[in-house]
């Protein structure tokens, strides 16, 4: 595990001209834990990850009870804009796909005052159902490969996000593809993010609930509880010393 800085550092190392396979971030909060026991394609994309860091509070916590040394919790919410600040256009390019034309403008204007020149990066509002659209897949593929891309962000959800980015990896060589969510919006003010006191004691999930209650209910409410059962079983594992 990393701290955030480093892990901002590895990520704008990837420049242009260096060669590499496919670099695979993911943030794993509550809802990532339990898709990663149901899921077996997502459970593969994170196998393969080249950085996994710990975004939900009680993800956080149970590592640390287990004996996992955490020297921070690295949120995609914090994550994304120190990186977007740590890209330059002399050295990066970079493309998104996000879930909103808002987001999709914010970043846009955000990219061209920073000096990015509208050839040198891609921002795209994905079709519904776009990872398993494969003419979609093939032409931002190979947009992806006219610009050179460096870093592709992606804000359209999980499982799908991480999932697209494992199946493509072998055509996402130099390329660092990292999976945020909710952290673009909230970059872009389409979401507000809770306040810090929240955040800190892990509370951020309520301001979400109240935020977008009919997407994000069943998550918070129904599903969640999940974690605890998958959580409670690894413990169990861990000290009858049972391998997995």
């Amino acid at each position: 595990m990393q701290t955030r800085s480093e892990v901002v550092a590895d990520v704008v190392s990837c420049q242009l001209g260096q060669v590499f396979e496919c670099r695979l971030l993911i943030t794993p909060n509550v809802d990532h834990v339990i898709t990663l026991h149901e899921n077996p394609d997502y459970r593969s994309a994170c196998e393969y990850a080249w950085k996994l860091t710990v975004d939900g509070f009680p993800v956080a916590k149970f590592l640390k009870l287990t004996g996992v040394d955490i020297p921070e919790r690295v949120t995609g919410a914090d994550l994304f804009p120190e990186i977007m600040q740590a890209l330059y256009p002399q050295k990066h390019r970079p493309c998104f796909l996000v879930a909103t034309e808002h987001t999709r403008s914010h970043l846009e204007a955000w990219l061209e005052q920073r000096g990015f020149e509208q050839s040198c990066f891609i921002v795209k509002v994905p079709p519904f159902g776009f990872e398993r659209n494969e003419e979609f897949s093939d032409q931002l593929l190979a947009d992806l490969g006219r610009v050179r891309a460096t870093h592709l962000f992606m804000g359209v959800g999980a499982p799908k996000s991480e999932i697209w980015s494992y199946r493509n990896r072998a055509r996402l060589a130099n390329v660092c593809v990292l999976c945020f969510g909710a952290g673009i919006e909230f970059f872009s003010g389409n979401l507000v993010r809770a306040p810090e006191w929240m955040q800190k004691y892990g509370l951020e999930w309520i301001w979400r609930l109240c935020s977008e209650p009919r997407r994000l209910a069943k998550r918070y409410l129904v599903n969640s509880w999940k974690f605890f059962y998958y959580a409670a079983r690894e413990f169990v594992r861990q000290k009858k010393g049972v391998p997995e």
